[in-house]
């Protein structure tokens, strides 16, 4: 029952996301929240500089971070369609791995951008503390180059 309450609950927030309200997505997201957005591009460098290596190098830390972080896919129109969610563990210790297609619906039919997305997550008594975002960073990099 808890994991398909994940699951459900997830799936609303991204629906609301789409319709630009990103608030309870945010609202799950501990004070603390981390967010990890690899690659060299603009949304890994909207508060800090990126730095690569082995470790997760955390790109977006706090609600306020994270709010930024969703209201630029809110301003540029991008959307999330849900494929796959899948969640493990006890609520003190959830882990939920998300697999995601990512679009903008372009006005001739074809998508202004698209890309597809793996995020892996992980909660404690249902507020989200790490967030990993892993997307084809060049897809992302042509983007910025494209806005």
């Amino acid at each position: 029952m808890y994991k398909a309450s994940v699951r459900a609950i997830l799936r609303h927030s991204v629906k609301k996301l789409n319709a630009g309200d990103p608030s309870l997505l945010l609202k799950l997201a501990a004070p603390d929240m981390q967010l990890v957005f690899p690659g060299d591009n603009s949304w890994a460098r909207m508060y800090r500089p990126v730095v690569k290596g082995r470790e997760r190098h955390v790109t977006h830390s706090g609600v306020d971070e994270c709010m930024g972080f969703a209201q630029r896919f809110v301003d540029h129109g991008i959307q999330f369609v849900i494929e796959d969610i899948l969640v493990n563990g006890p609520p003190w210790n959830t882990r939920i791995a998300l697999r995601v297609h990512v679009f903008i619906p372009g006005t001739d039919g074809h998508d202004a951008y698209n890309n597809r997305a793996t995020a892996f997550l992980e909660a404690r008594w249902g507020r989200l503390v790490k967030w990993e975002d892993y997307e084809d960073t060049e897809r992302v990099a042509a983007f910025d180059a494209a806005v």
